[in-house]
This record gives C-alpha cells, structure tokens and sequence, in this order.
C-alpha cells in the first residue's frame, strides 16, 4: 500500500530533460556547492545553451565536479556567465583559456550570508535565485532526504532559491547531525535521479599522496605546538596528510576534531583511535565537519553513513566566530599563498589572479586563534612551484588580504615556524626573514631596510621563536590563556584589576 509520503515522493520525480524543459532565459542557477555537485542537471543545461536558452547565470561555490562541457559549447561564455567563489581545474582552464572568471571575495559562512542577503525573501517566489540544484541521498521512510557530504551551504541555499531540485544519489551516506542536514520532501519541487555509475565522483587514491620533503619538516615544526587533547582543523592537499602522519609518529592522544572538510587523513586519525573527542568543550564525543569530496566512494560512504560519532552541520556553525573562539585547545592548519612583512596574508587572489577562494581561511586563522589556547597556523613552502618567494616585502599590486597582518598568528615553513602576535613591526620583519627560503634572505632585509621595517643599526632580537626568554612565554605558559575580549573573561582565571592579583 503506498503512502501520502511515497506518493509524494512519485509525483514529484522528474528526469534531468523534464527540468531543463522549464528553465528559461534569464534564470539564475546555484548547481550546489562541494559535495552537493549537481552532475545531471549541469551536463542537460550544457547541451542547451545557445541563442534559443540565454543569459543563464550560474552561481557557483566551489563546485568541485568538473564541467568541462561549458568551455565546449560555450568558451566565451556568449550564452552564460559563471560566478565563481572558489576555483577547481575546470574553471581555472576556462580563466587561463579564455579570460572568462567572474571572482568573488566572499568565502564560506560570512560570506554565504551575503549571498543569503541579498537573494533571500520570505516568499519563495520574490526569491533571488530561480533554481538551486543540490545533491542528496535517498529518502527516508517519512520522506526526509539527507544533504550528506555537501550538508555545508544547504542551509542558506533553500532560503533564496523559488525552485528547489534535488539530484538523488544512492551512492549518498546518510550523515548524522548537527544540524541542517536534511530536507523533507514538502520543502522541494522536484528531484530526480542520478546514475551513479554513468555520474560517478571522480575517484583519487588518497593512499598514494606523497607529501614533498618540505611539507614534512613544515608538519614537524608544527607538531613542537601541539599538544594531547587538541582540537584540530585540516584543509586539502599533501600538507595535511604530512601534517597527519606526523601526529601520528608523536603519539598525539585524545584529540578532537572541528573542521570544514572531513578528508583521508582526518579519517585515517579516526580510525586509528587518535581521535576520542573525549575533552571537547562543545560537540563533546563527535567529530564536526561540514563538507567533504568522497574521492574513495565505498571508503567515504561506509566511513560516514549512520556514524553517531560524527556530526555534521552547516557553514554557519563549523565556520561561525563565536563558536571558533570558544573551542579550547583549538589548532588550525591552512595554507597559504604569500605573506608580507607587515603579516598580511594571501590564500586566493594574488597578483592580479584568481587563485582560489578565501573559503574558511578567514576565519579558523582569525578566530581559532582567540579560544583559550588557540592557535593559528598559515603554513606554505618558502618558495613557490615557480621559484618566487612566498614571504615578501609586500603583497603585489592586485592581491587580496585574506588575514589582515593585526590577527596574523603562527607562519610556518619548512625553514621554521614564528609567532608574531603581539611583535613590533621590527620583530615581525625579522622573525619572517628567519623562516623564507636561505636564499631570499639577503634580498628581503635589503627591501625592509628600504621600508624602514627594519631598523638601520639596532639588532632586533628574535623574540618570535617558541621557548624564548621572559619576554616570549613558550606556548606551554600560555596554553590555558585566553584572549580577553569577553567583558567578562580576562584570561589565565585572573582578573589583573584586582589588588594583589
């Protein structure tokens, strides 16, 4: 016997034909966001763009499934424009090819409520946005279906959109909140499924990600920061999985988890019993994560489907502030593109190019750094895949400010790693210097001398270095410090306005 649900769920199926046949010129489409893909949808609307289907605007952030059909049928983007927030290969090709990127500093959580601002109405047809396509896994007997890997941006997503698809995989885990994960299906318009075999997510064999010599000496000078009982937030690439293996080697227990992207070496640190979440302060016993790309489909799938010990949740509570700055023993662990010497920092658009998206750099390097023991860490080789120096005078003409130089915390390369809260212009030049690539030392305090960010005569002394003198507590004195710009918090359990204190 078919029920109310079940005959909801019917009468709304539609194929990927079906739903191009309503879209119309003009239209603004959001095709989901990292591991909310759409894949169908995309490939249908690239077959139709021409005279007859134009002025379609795709709103796009960090949609990672590649659609290299766009530049096929439509390189010069006659017939539509891509707004993109955050860049993968597929559109990086079509900056480099054809000078088409349409870039935009806005990044996760605070500028997806941005996005939300502007798009978002209480009737869903005076709503911005005229179609959101968002992957989801197969629904559950009283018709809820689960955002599973691209749970992250959903929640601002089904705000500002008047039609709402979604694409159903059966290769989707369900994932356990958190928050936002789910979606019923009274609250959609369509949905239609996806072939996962013909549609498959581009498969990588993590396992063989071999991180270089540097991003291992940059990993252990990380490792003389952390401590049991951290709480840790990884990015993407080979310097987290060398970050990994490093926590690994130092015999780290008990640590937590609160990131974006769960990824391979966060779930390598699970199964391998490093991870407990046992002191969490907040989401106690669970691992946090708002995204992730399921590179090994069977891997990731058993991995996450109906774990209790994970929990994910949307960009406005893993990215949020409030919640960064009050997670104690908090360590992020990013990358980066380029620092100066006044500590301004670059991770996306960098002299004059798109390079990527900001996405949570802002915040977890801002914010993780503010919890009671928090630390922040931008981490890059000393020099680029082109030769040129990461660490320079100043950020080039056309670059981005992702971190301004006042919240700048940790800076490590494979030369070392410096703390420059609370330096001098001085101090900070020089603790900088200290750790850019042999070669480019020479070079970079001849430019700062020349900018007066170094003195003419007077030695700086290298404060900066963990484990200095009196005047530099080493992170052990200060990993029960808290930055205190609660009124009522003041740090260290003291109040210094009282006598005797």
């Amino acid at each position: 016997m078919t029920t109310p649900v079940q005959q909801k769920i019917r009468d709304k199926k539609r194929t990927p034909q079906q739903i191009l046949d309503l879209v119309r010129s003009g239209d603004w489409i959001q095709p989901g966001s990292v591991g909310g893909d759409s894949t169908v949808l995309m490939k249908e609307l690239a077959k139709r763009l021409s005279p007859q289907l134009r002025d379609i605007e795709l709103w796009l952030y960090a949609t990672f499934y590649p659609h290299p059909e766009f530049q096929q049928v439509d390189p010069l983007q006659e017939f539509h424009c891509i707004h993109e927030h955050f860049f993968f290969p597929w559109n990086r090709q079509a900056r480099d090819r054809h000078n088409v990127s349409d870039w935009t500093h806005w990044g996760w959580s605070l500028g997806m409520w941005f996005h939300h601002y502007r798009f978002a109405h209480r009737q869903p047809k005076q709503r911005g946005i005229d179609w959101w396509w968002n992957a989801a896994s197969l629904p559950d007997e009283r018709g809820f279906y689960n955002f599973s890997y691209g749970t992250n941006n959903c929640n601002i997503f089904r705000q500002t959109a008047k039609n709402i698809v979604l694409e159903v995989r059966a290769d989707y885990p369900w994932a356990e909140g958190g928050r936002f994960n789910t979606i019923h299906i009274d609250e959609i318009d369509y949905w239609v499924e996806v072939d996962t075999e013909l549609h498959a997510w581009p498969q990588v064999n993590e396992r063989l990600l071999q991180p270089k010599p540097e991003e291992m000496q940059i990993a252990h000078h990380i490792m003389g920061i952390m401590r049991d009982r951290d709480v840790i937030q990884l990015g993407i690439g080979s310097l987290p999985s060398a970050c990994v293996a490093a926590m690994a080697e130092a015999g780290f227990q008990d640590l937590g988890i609160h990131t974006e992207m769960l990824n391979y070496g966060l779930i390598r640190m699970i199964e391998s019993g490093q991870v407990t979440n046992r002191y969490k302060n907040i989401d106690r016993g669970r691992s946090v994560w708002c995204f992730a790309f399921p590179f090994d489909a069977e891997w990731y799938y058993d991995t996450v489907h109906r774990n209790q010990n994970l929990a994910v949740y949307d960009i406005g509570y893993t990215n949020n502030l409030y919640n960064l700055a009050r997670i104690d023993h908090m360590i992020a662990i990013d990358n980066c593109v380029a620092v100066d010497l006044l500590g301004q920092q670059c991770c996306s658009f960098y002299h004059k190019r798109p390079i990527s998206g900001s996405g949570g750099y802002f915040q977890f390097i801002s914010f993780c750094s503010q919890s009671k023991g928090g630390r922040a860490v931008a981490s890059m080789t000393s020099r680029s895949k082109h030769g040129s120096s990461r660490i320079v005078p100043f950020l080039p003409e056309g670059s981005a400010v992702d971190v301004p130089a006042q919240l700048s915390h940790y800076i490590c390369t494979e030369y070392g790693i410096v703390n420059l809260r609370g330096l001098s212009g001085y101090e900070r030049a020089a603790a900088l210097i200290s750790i850019a690539h042999p070669e480019d030392r020479e070079w970079l305090s001849q430019e700062a001398h020349k900018a007066g960010l170094l003195p003419p005569k007077f030695p700086v002394p290298m404060l900066a270095q963990e484990g200095g003198d009196r005047r530099y507590p080493s992170y052990e004195d200060r990993r029960n410090y808290k930055i205190p710009f609660h009124s009522d918090f003041w740090g260290f359990d003291w109040d210094p306005y009282q006598s005797g204190k």
